[in-house]
C-alpha cells in the first residue's frame, strides 16, 4: 500500500514539474495570486508600462484590435499577465512584442508586481463605448454564442474566476473577431469551443453579439 501511495505521488509530482516546465507562466502567476495586492502601486504601473497601447482607462483601442482590460476578471489578468511575462503567450502580431517588452523590467516582471496590475485593472472602470458591428445578424450570434460558448463564459460573458475564464461581454468586435479567428486557424489554443468550426459568417455575428454583452461596459447594471 505505502510503494502504492509513493508511486502516485510521484507521478503526481512528475506531472506537475511537467505542466511548469511546458507553462513557464504558471508558476509565476501561482506566486501572484499569493500575494496580497496594491490596486494604487498597479495603477502606476498600468500608467508607465501599459497605456500607451490600452490607453488611460484601460479601454483598449477597438480598431488596433487592443482589448479592453478595465473590469476584466482578476485571476485570469494574473494568468495572462504572466505568461505575457514569461514569454509563454506571444500576443498577437500587431502588439504582441511591445506587450512582451513592457512586462521585462523589474518593477513588473515579479509576482507582487502582476498582483498589483491585476488588482488595479480588475476594479477600473469600465469601457462605455465598446465597439460593436452594424448588428445586423445579432439573431445567429446570440445562437451560436448560447450554443457553443455560454456554458463557459456566461450567459452575460462575464466569464468566471473558477478555471480564469474571461469575461468578454462588452469586450470590442475587432478584437473578439481576432481572437475568434485565431482559434479557428490554430493560431490560439482553447478547449471545446475552441474546436467548433464557426463559418465567417458565424464569427462576425458572435463577436458582434457578445461586444454589445454588457459585463465589461459601464453600461452593465451591476
Amino acid at each position: 500500500m505505502h510503494r502504492i501511495s509513493l508511486l502516485l505521488l510521484t507521478v503526481a509530482l512528475a506531472s506537475a514539474a511537467a505542466t511548469a516546465a511546458s507553462d513557464p507562466g504558471a508558476e509565476l502567476a501561482s506566486k501572484a495570486l499569493a500575494v496580497t495586492p496594491d490596486p494604487e502601486h498597479g495603477k502606476i504601473l498600468y500608467l508607465k508600462h501599459c497605456a500607451a497601447c490600452h490607453g488611460p482607462h484601460a479601454w483598449g483601442d477597438g480598431p488596433r484590435e487592443i482589448p479592453a482590460l478595465a473590469g476584466q476578471r482578476g485571476s485570469y489578468l494574473v494568468e495572462q499577465l504572466a505568461r505575457f511575462a514569461t514569454g509563454a503567450r506571444a500576443g498577437s502580431a500587431m502588439h504582441g512584442p511591445a506587450m512582451y517588452e513592457a512586462l521585462q523590467p523589474a518593477d513588473v516582471n515579479r509576482p507582487q508586481a502582476i498582483g498589483d496590475l491585476a488588482a488595479y485593472l480588475s476594479r477600473a472602470g469600465r469601457n462605455p463605448h465598446p465597439e460593436h458591428s452594424e448588428g445586423q445578424a445579432l439573431a445567429l450570434g446570440k445562437r451560436t454564442y448560447t450554443g457553443g460558448c455560454a456554458a463557459c463564459h456566461g450567459g452575460d460573458g462575464a466569464g468566471s474566476d473558477s478555471g480564469s475564464i474571461p469575461a468578454i461581454g462588452g469586450q470590442h468586435y475587432p478584437y473578439l473577431l481576432a481572437q475568434l479567428s485565431g482559434f479557428a486557424s490554430g493560431l490560439r489554443g482553447h478547449s471545446l469551443a475552441a474546436r467548433t468550426v464557426l463559418s465567417d459568417a458565424e464569427q462576425q455575428a458572435v463577436a458582434d453579439y457578445v461586444s454589445r454583452l454588457g459585463y465589461l461596459s459601464s453600461v452593465d447594471p451591476r
